[in-house]
């Protein structure tokens, strides 16, 4: 998305990115694929002044969120130039098959969303809406839901051990829901939003839900296909129901389970943390401290 060299202009040979970026010069370069879409960080610090040029490309759509203020950037799109002045929560979004070229001046820091071609062909199954439904194109257009979508996506850039795959999908979802409603270039017809699942479609999910397993790759989309819904409507249905999202539930899950072996057996942190599906001994750690408020350690010795 953005390149930037101090005091002056990248310099000839520097290596880029597929956004045009010069690698040496990023203060952060961080990326997450979330199936239909990926998640990027690209910032570069102190005073800059920068180019980027991207050639026209089947690759879908770019959007741009600034996490800061005061970002300038002289752009051509195709035949059309413009001069813009991005703060925090102004989005940009563009089509890859224009040809792009911006110049920059001044320090940046943007959460990138790409919305691959392939979030097209199965929007219905991604956001609840009919494929056809496009993105109205924006330049330095305030939208703080998307701000804030992107600051809760940003620990999962920075820290790996924070993945989760379930939660990348939650989130992707969301997003991709929220970019249509806010951004379509046609109202989107989701019907049902509002309903929430009968008692047996409640009891079907959360049985896929507890045996969700990261090697047999069973997902929020595996769920919603096999109710016959959409995964933002599922998503929502399933929240309307229980008061919380599949994830949550999830997790709640897990940390009762966890609880009980904890209580009633001797078995290692790191066998409690596999059999119950966190990934590692750290990663159930971290996520029972958070929830239960003292590690697993402690809390089994104030049990017993």
């Amino acid at each position: 998305m953005d390149a930037a060299a101090k005091g002056a202009s990248p310099k000839a040979g520097a290596i880029k990115d597929s956004l045009g970026c010069s690698l040496t010069e990023l203060s952060k370069d961080q990326a997450l694929d979330a199936g239909h879409m990926v998640f990027r960080r690209k910032a570069a610090s102190g005073r800059h002044r920068a180019q980027v040029a991207t050639p026209a490309q089947d690759r879908g759509v770019l959007i741009g969120i600034s996490l800061v203020d005061g970002h300038r950037r002289s752009l051509r799109e195709g035949r059309a130039a413009h001069d813009c002045l991005f703060d925090h929560g102004d989005i940009y979004l563009r089509d890859f098959e224009e040809n792009y070229k911006a110049e920059m001046d001044g320090s940046f820091d943007f959460f990138l969303i790409e919305l691959m071609p392939e979030f097209w062909r199965d929007a219905e199954k991604v956001a609840g809406v009919s494929p056809d439904v496009g993105l109205a194109r924006q330049l330095a257009k305030r939208d703080i839901t998307l701000y804030h979508l992107a600051n809760a996506v940003l620990p999962l850039l920075e820290d790996p051990e924070l993945l989760d795959s379930m939660l990348v999908e939650q989130m992707a979802t969301t997003i991709g829901a929220h970019l249509v409603k806010r951004h379509g270039d046609r109202r989107s017809e989701a019907t049902g939003f509002d309903r929430g699942l009968g008692s047996v479609m409640v009891r079907k999910a959360k049985e896929m839900l507890v045996s969700t397993d990261e090697e047999d790759g069973t997902s929020i989309a595996a769920i919603a296909e096999a109710l016959n819904m959409s995964r933002s409507h599922f998503f929502r249905a399933f929240r309307e129901s229980t008061g919380i999202s599949p994830y949550q539930w999830l997790l709640k899950q897990r940390i009762d389970n966890a609880q009980r072996l904890l209580r009633t057996t001797n078995l290692p942190l790191s066998e409690i943390a596999l059999h119950c599906g966190f990934s590692d001994q750290s990663h159930f750690t971290r996520i029972f401290s958070r929830d239960v408020g003292v590690t697993p350690k402690v809390w089994r010795q104030r049990v017993r």
